[in-house]
């Protein structure tokens, strides 16, 4: 649910995947200037104009997306450049379905041509302690308490807890956390889904990813007031 409205975020059905979608067109400015998703302390909240879980289920078409877009780009004459403009974003996900094509094991390390065989540590104690939101770490299970009751999650919430399971912290193998967020994510979707979280373990796609997301600082610089951590660990107010 939002914060201060009765209503749920995500109403299933087309209409209100094309009301979505409209809305965004609408603002035409933040599309010409959209540089992929930014995080503020606001944006960690399930936004009642999001579209990725009617891209999962087929409610809103990709080529109505991609066709609409267009229109606009080139009403507007200008906008920002793929990958980071609106228009790069979908083009990632169709990045991620070429990718899985006639790889029957792209959701897998072993047995996957372009995946890098890394010995992960085994350690279901940890795993489950993630996937529950038990690490001890506040931002962190923060974020994983939002995504097990409202099934969604910020973009690059969803960079810090991948990174935090993989080669971050605690060097689980990211085929434990792709199956998390399949299981609990709305808009988990199978090619995308398994891409995200190669690329994120530097598995695959780009293995000179030197930047990690600090379980403490990168929660602090995003939610320096701290209510987004007391919204979903009410037992730190």
């Amino acid at each position: 649910r939002t914060q201060g409205d009765s209503l749920h975020v995500w109403k299933g059905g087309e209409t209100e995947a094309l009301e979505r979608l409209n809305k965004h067109l609408d603002r035409k400015a933040w599309v010409a200037n959209f540089e992929r998703p930014r995080i503020t302390a606001q944006s960690l909240f399930a936004s009642p104009t999001g579209l990725s879980p009617y891209l999962r289920f087929g409610c809103l078409s990709c080529r109505v997306f991609y066709y609409n877009l267009w229109e606009l780009y080139m009403k507007l004459r200008r906008s920002s450049s793929p990958p980071l403009s609106l228009f790069g974003q979908l083009l990632w996900r169709e990045f991620f379905y070429t990718a899985g094509t006639n790889n029957p094991n792209f959701d897998h390390m072993e047995g996957n041509p372009i995946c890098v065989q890394i010995p992960w540590d085994h350690n279901p104690e940890a795993l489950a302690k993630w996937a529950e939101g038990r690490t001890g770490f506040p931002w962190i299970d923060a974020i994983m308490t939002q995504l097990r009751q409202e099934g969604w999650i910020h973009h690059l919430a969803r960079h810090a807890v991948a990174c935090f399971l993989t080669r971050g912290d605690l060097w689980i193998s990211w085929e434990s956390g792709m199956k998390v967020f399949e299981e609990l994510l709305l808009d988990a979707d199978w090619s995308v889904n398994a891409g995200s979280w190669m690329w994120l373990s530097c598995s695959a796609f780009f293995q000179q990813f030197f930047h990690c997301y600090c379980p403490v600082g990168f929660g602090r610089r995003t939610d320096p007031s701290g209510d987004y951590i007391r919204r979903y660990i009410p037992k730190l107010k």
